[in-house]
């Protein structure tokens, strides 16, 4: 699995979920409980993370802020 860089677009405070606009293009889901840090997700942040497809659909894991 290869690393992605990209900018927090958004999260949702209730559903513990949000969007990563990734620096190749697109939007990437995440779930709160895939980032490797106490932070909390603000709009704007630089993460680097893995795209996992193994799921039914795509989305972010290993997420660290950088």
């Amino acid at each position: 699995m290869i690393s992605q860089t990209g900018i927090i677009r958004s999260f949702n405070i209730k559903d513990k979920t949000g969007l990563i606009t990734c620096d190749l293009g697109g939007d990437i889901r995440f779930d709160a409980a895939s980032i490797n840090s106490a932070c909390q997700p603000v709009s704007g942040s630089l993460v680097e993370f893995i795209m996992d497809d193994s799921a039914s659909k795509l989305q972010a894991v290993n997420i660290r802020f950088i």
